[in-house]
């Protein structure tokens, strides 16, 4: 028996590691006090009644005290890389919840991890208390100018797939989406649990609007050269993995008929979220003198899409050509299945239309770019054109073909700012427009 604050103690470790129970509790839960330097100790509930189990655990919290000590002067967790990880595992707890999305999950993950720890060692913060209201106002530079040099590690502290690539500083607009979440940070974590005042106040770059030279269109005779030469790639015979390479061929055939997101729309829609139906189109014959002189009737393959936008987070819902792309995709996923089904993924209505041939996984966006990439490089056409050059190339076509613009914006995502001013471009680029304001009057 003890006096004071325990009921019960025994040392463990003389002067150093003290196992017992604390008075005026609940319940009767063994504790550890262990002794943290400079005349001050902590303590440390081992969670259990048993007297031998908790003595156990009683040495294993007094190891991991020591070493946080030795790595962080402290015996609080409390240091500003305990509340990363909190913050961390709150956003994966969101993710599993199904109220954030995965790539947003990697984002907060990948800057908790490594960006915002790494700016606060360099200020030359430990704990939350060190940061000042205005110690944010250099992360922008920081991160510019330093910042991006860091190698980013993963959970097991191993180099992150892609980091030893050439390295360049982030754009403003990624820099803008780091500090809302260094924001969301201190609002929801530091701000409630009173380690905090207020939400620093970091300012954000202005962004130019959408500028529609980043992803120009195809133009009719490359994208020809293009779709050929993707053909040819997804059927090389030298090829290690040909059904994986057909999946992208596929993906950039339905890319330039859908005009979605490649990355966040494109990759992420499912079978149930997808009909195909038939309709007969009237397709005029022209002769000589480009004069109507009969009708053919062609079979076409509608496909009716609801995806989910994850920028404006809402479903849209339209119908799109191409949809025979869809049906000979799922035709080679049955075929490959039904040949190998201990190797080939068989789909399902909730699986991926654009998965892994082999596991039915999401495919990587990094690696299909890649691919894509090679194909324009062997053209010559390298920096030419990127993957949203076929949401581009989707919307100019459409519009050139009289499409209302406000009905595009509603297919695709866009603003009806955006469809309007490629309306405009095209309109100027056209050969009428073009012959207008090019008369000579004088």
């Amino acid at each position: 028996m003890a006096s004071g604050s325990h009921s019960e103690e025994e040392w463990l470790v003389p002067k150093k590691l003290l196992l017992c129970k604390l008075r005026n509790k609940r319940t009767s839960y063994w504790y550890c006090r262990v002794y943290a330097g400079n005349k001050k100790y902590v303590y440390r509930s081992l969670k259990t009644e048993d007297k031998k189990l908790a003595s156990e655990r009683a040495y294993e919290e007094w190891m991991k005290i020591n070493t946080q000590i030795k790595n962080t002067g402290s015996a609080s967790p409390k240091t500003i890389r305990f509340y990363c990880d909190k913050w961390i595992k709150r956003q994966e707890t969101r993710h599993l919840g199904g109220t954030l999305s995965q790539s947003l999950f990697r984002s907060h993950r990948h800057q908790f991890q490594n960006y915002v720890p790494n700016y606060c060692d360099h200020m030359g913060w430990k704990y939350v208390k060190d940061i000042p209201l205005d110690g944010w106002g250099e992360y922008r530079v920081w991160r510019k100018t330093e910042g991006y040099k860091i190698l980013c590690t993963d959970d097991d502290g191993n180099v992150s797939q892609g980091a030893t690539r050439l390295r360049k500083p982030p754009k403003d607009s990624s820099v803008n989406r780091e500090v809302t979440m260094i924001q969301e940070w201190f609002k929801y974590l530091l701000v409630p649990e009173k380690l905090a005042v207020a939400s620093p106040v970091i300012e954000k770059a202005k962004i130019k609007r959408v500028n529609l030279e980043a992803n120009p269109p195809f133009e009719k005779t490359d994208y020809t050269k293009i779709q050929r030469r993707f053909r040819k790639w997804s059927t090389a015979p030298e090829s290690k993995s040909p059904e994986w390479r057909q999946v992208v061929y596929n993906f950039f055939l339905c890319c330039t008929n859908v005009g979605w997101r490649p990355d966040s729309e494109g990759l992420r829609t499912k079978w149930n979220q997808l009909k195909v139906r038939k309709k007969i189109d009237k397709i005029p014959k022209l002769n000589d003198k480009d004069e109507v002189v009969d009708h053919i009737e062609k079979e076409v393959w509608i496909a009716e899409l609801k995806i989910w936008d994850n920028k404006n987070k809402n479903w849209r819902e339209g119908t799109f050509l191409g949809g025979e792309y869809f049906i000979r995709l799922k035709e080679l996923y049955e075929e490959w299945h039904k040949k190998n089904p201990e190797v080939f993924h068989k789909p399902t209505s909730e699986s991926l239309i654009f998965a892994s041939p082999k596991t039915g996984k999401k495919l990587s966006y990094t690696r299909l770019y890649d691919a894509y990439k090679e194909v324009l490089e062997s053209l010559g056409m390298k920096g030419k054109y990127t993957l949203y050059s076929a949401r581009s190339y989707y919307v100019t076509e459409r519009i050139g073909a009289g499409a209302d613009a406000y009905a595009i914006a509603k297919q695709t995502g866009h603003s009806v700012e955006v469809c309007r001013r490629h309306y405009e471009r095209i309109k100027m680029l056209s050969a009428d427009v073009g012959d207008e304001v090019t008369k000579r009057t004088y």
